[in-house]
């Protein structure tokens, strides 16, 4: 920084030289410009191009800060990219419940037989019937 000090001295001595030359110009005196204003516009000159290169400094790095950023994954981005994640998933999910179901079946199906029929017994009280006998019937009387 011992160039700015510098700079800063010079420029603390060419304002003082330049009120002494303002004071001189009120009078009349010289030739319409303050002495030293040669020196004082190099002086301009070189802070100016100190504040380009600054800003190229700074501009080198809004760019890096620029292509870094445009790296960064938006919003958007992320939300489509957890959505498909989401769909993914459901779907191997719902994939593997319905091979267990159909694997389950099939065991199921294999191992037991067919299972047996109802059975069905219908119970019914006798019905009445005359006792047996070896004679015939009597003959009936008939009636008048």
């Amino acid at each position: 920084m011992k160039l700015e000090e510098g700079v800063n001295k010079y420029w603390n001595e060419s304002r003082a030289k330049r009120s002494a030359a303002a004071n001189d110009l009120a009078g009349g005196g010289g030739d319409g410009h303050p002495p030293g204003m040669e020196t004082e516009v190099a002086l301009l000159k070189q802070r100016v191009d100190q504040s380009d290169i600054r800003l190229a400094r700074m501009e080198e790095k809004l760019d890096r800060i620029g292509d870094q950023l445009g790296q960064v994954a938006t919003k958007a981005t992320v939300w489509t990219a957890l959505g498909t994640a989401g769909g993914v998933a459901i779907t191997i999910i719902g994939l593997f419940v319905g091979i267990l179901a159909y694997l389950q079946d099939e065991r199921i199906a294999s191992t037991s037989a067919p299972p047996p029929q109802p059975s069905f017994t219908l119970n019914m009280p006798a019905w009445p019937t005359p006792p047996a006998s070896s004679a015939p019937p009597a003959s009936v009387p008939a009636r008048p």
